[in-house]
């Protein structure tokens, strides 16, 4: 005799009441925050992982976007556990308001994954006079990772996935101008910016292993998406070039991501950087505990001195 019974409740959290041969067995799906989560690489993740029945949390810039994109992933999976969160991911001390949004809305976050990005040709300072790439690539992911760390580890501790790039291979951080404000480049800084994602994720796993959270990164392959479209120029025509003769499309690029949110597999790793599904070596640059430790200092001193 098998007899199954499930209940749903949509947000914050899923359960069911799973009765099999006498156990009973009670589930809660997962909540999930992706960044940058309303085009290209982030709108596959989400809609990926809402068709697994996850409770998913869409963080993007523009409001009527992140309605549509709702919409679209409530009708495709037929999901309505979504929300979309507004925010500027390259104004840092709007990260705080962001966080206390999320934590309203979700009492423990079981995967966070930092897939906000873009490569800007042209030096851009932001508001709070930082150079844009870095902001954006590298201090948000830092700065929303801390100031969500309390409801990742909370009760069953969670997942932080950092979505980096094989671009870092060959970046050089120089820690007397890791912001490129005496001379920028725009593939360079997009590069090192990379390579910092990666430099976070080992460094904070290794100051949080005993929170039993795990920290990855990935490379997700070159996806062919709107990335790189906010330029002109040359280095828009490349990549452009570049999209329609090798590049895979979200589907296939959006696979690390969901396998790194959601297989048993890796439920216990941690500290390792993957491609196609798989842990694989970054580049040596990205082991040095000295280039670790002092990229957390900077980043840390610039936090405190925003406030």
């Amino acid at each position: 005799l098998k007899i199954e019974l499930t209940f749903k409740h949509q947000a914050p959290h899923s359960w069911g009441f799973l009765f099999v041969g006498g156990w009973v067995d009670f589930l809660m799906n997962k909540n999930c925050i992706i960044t940058g989560a309303t085009d290209g690489l982030g709108k596959q993740t989400a809609l990926d992982l809402a068709k697994l029945g996850y409770n998913i949390g869409l963080v993007g810039r523009n409001q009527e976007k992140g309605d549509a994109v709702l919409d679209e992933i409530a009708s495709a999976t037929g999901n309505h556990s979504l929300k979309y969160f507004q925010a500027d991911l390259s104004n840092i001390r709007n990260l705080d308001n962001l966080a206390n949004d999320i934590k309203r809305e979700y009492d423990s976050i079981d995967i966070l994954i930092n897939n906000a990005g873009a490569y800007f040709s042209q030096y851009i300072e932001t508001e709070e006079q930082l150079e844009m790439t870095f902001a954006l690539n590298h201090l948000s992911y830092f700065q929303l990772t801390m100031l969500l760390i309390d409801v990742i580890e909370f009760e069953i501790p969670g997942r932080v996935i950092n979505v980096a790039s094989s671009a870092h291979f060959g970046a050089k951080l120089d820690l007397n101008d890791i912001q490129l404000k005496k001379r920028y480049k725009g593939w360079t800084a997009y590069s090192n910016s990379k390579l910092m994602n990666i430099l976070f994720t080992y460094e904070v796993h290794k100051r949080y292993k005993d929170t039993g959270i795990s920290f990855n990164s990935l490379h997700p392959g070159f996806v062919d998406t709107s990335f790189g479209d906010n330029n002109k120029g040359i280095g828009k025509n490349i990549l452009s070039i570049g999209k329609k003769l090798i590049a895979i499309n979200v589907i296939k690029g959006a696979r690390t991501n969901v396998y790194l949110a959601s297989s048993n597999e890796v439920e216990n790793v941690s500290g390792k950087f993957f491609e196609k599904s798989k842990p694989v070596q970054s580049s040596k640059v990205s082991y040095s505990d000295t280039n670790q430790h002092k990229l957390w200092s900077y980043s840390q001193n610039i936090i405190n001195n925003l406030y």
